[in-house]
């Protein structure tokens, strides 16, 4: 028998909790052997399922309202751990994309250090980690109403359309989540709710800046496919049925719609982005601004190429929570068939000489890289220069810049 370990990262690389909980889900795909984190595609996107008709498409999502369903081998009422609360016959076990959902409604439900481990119908055994804890007790028990409500929020609000990883700051009224803001978590995006086991209500409503630093596959973006539909008719209705507790402006306490009213709604919040075509100072060789394939795009469909030799972009003013080291989040292409390299300097100093490896086209949605880099200073009067291999690189070509983010280094 195979064992197989699968790691999710919940918030599309990193997601941060509110309240005390800041914490980082350091993220690194979807691994299908041992320990390994190989697949970087591991945002949640429609193709796991989440439909706005059914819950959980019948193929491979999670059940509907009248227990275990047929085709996705999962229901509420039994635990995970058992065979008739998440079955390894039939359903989101035996397909890739299932046991991806899988992955993010165990990282949803269990704690950080607890785990579920399931065969598929091959008996090949899979272990998946547990993360934030909204419903710990859905491993040997059953989840009700509030818990599926919980869940479906946090499964929603972790919904990348483009399958890209963006890291995203979490608030909700959930104990597991959390109060509280960041301030290297600025734009407060939107706030996700609704009952995707029973009702099949998957909702959004847009916060004061979905169209501010806005990220593939995000509100604010192009959503093909989109999941989720926002009953209060956005923009300008915003979240005008969900209610706040003056404690807590940060985020919303509950959400109605139609008389329901749903518990336990997410808020996220987005990091501030940089755009590379909008960089300080560039230093390029001409048409170095490139036009994204309109058919795939890119964030403000543009990005940066031309990295040649000592070619570099600079940008001003970045913002870092805290001094010392950060993440930074290089969203890049690269149509080449090897790895090109960006030589990046934070305040002037060269801190880091990093890979990236092959896209297969530049005509794909923006893969990503995360850097952890020293030398930041707390404020807003950082430099990050990205810059071409050198004269004296194996290839003289870096990869396509598209837009970065600082991310807290936990």
């Amino acid at each position: 028998m195979k064992t197989v370990r699968l790691s999710v990262s919940l918030a599309l690389t990193t997601t941060l909790l509110g309240c005390n909980q800041m914490q980082a889900e350091s993220g690194g795909g979807v691994s299908e052997e041992d320990g390994y984190a190989l697949n970087a595609t591991n945002g949640l996107a429609t193709i796991n399922g989440l439909t706005t008709t059914n819950g959980l498409a019948t193929s491979n999502g999670l059940a509907t309202s009248n227990g275990l369903a047929t085709h996705n081998g999962l229901t509420t009422t039994n635990g995970l751990a058992t065979s008739n609360g998440l079955a390894t016959s039939n359903g989101l076990m035996t397909t890739a994309d299932g046991r991806q959902t899988v992955a993010y409604l165990v990282r949803c439900a269990l704690a950080a250090g607890d785990t579920l481990i399931k065969q598929d119908q091959f008996n090949n055994s899979y272990t998946f980690s547990g993360g934030i804890g909204l419903a710990p007790q859905w491993k040997t028990g059953s989840c009700n109403g509030s818990c599926m409500m919980a869940l479906s929020a946090c499964m929603l609000a972790h919904v990348n359309v483009t399958g890209t990883h963006i890291p995203l700051y979490l608030v909700s009224p959930a104990a597991a989540i959390g109060w509280g803001v960041s301030p290297q978590f600025p734009s407060r995006e939107g706030t996700y709710f609704g009952n995707i086991f029973s009702d099949h209500a998957a909702y959004y409503c847009v916060g004061p800046d979905f169209d501010k630093n806005v990220v593939p596959g995000r509100l604010g973006a192009r959503l093909a496919g989109a999941p989720y539909t926002d009953p209060f008719g956005s923009p300008t209705a915003a979240c005008t049925s969900c209610a706040t507790d003056p404690a807590h402006p940060e985020a919303h306490t509950t959400c109605t719609v139609g008389g329901t009213v749903y518990q336990s709604p997410v808020t996220v919040y987005r990091g501030k982005t940089y755009e590379a075509e909008n960089a300080n100072v560039m230093t390029m060789g001409a048409g170095a601004i490139l036009a994204c394939n309109s058919t795939v795009g890119c964030s403000k469909g543009k990005r940066v190429g031309y990295f040649n030799g000592d070619n570099y972009v600079q940008f001003n003013n970045v913002l870092s929570s805290t001094a010392g080291s950060m993440n930074v989040m290089i969203y890049f292409t690269n149509g080449s068939d090897h790895p090109r390299q960006f030589r990046i300097r934070v305040n002037g100093a060269l801190v880091s000489t990093s890979s990236f490896p092959p896209t297969g086209s530049n005509d794909v949605f923006s893969s990503q890289l995360l850097v952890r880099l020293s030398g930041f200073k707390a404020g807003s009067s950082n430099t990050i220069a990205i810059q071409g291999p050198g004269s004296n690189a194996s290839d003289l070509w870096g990869p396509d810049l598209d837009f970065i983010e600082i991310v807290p280094a936990n």
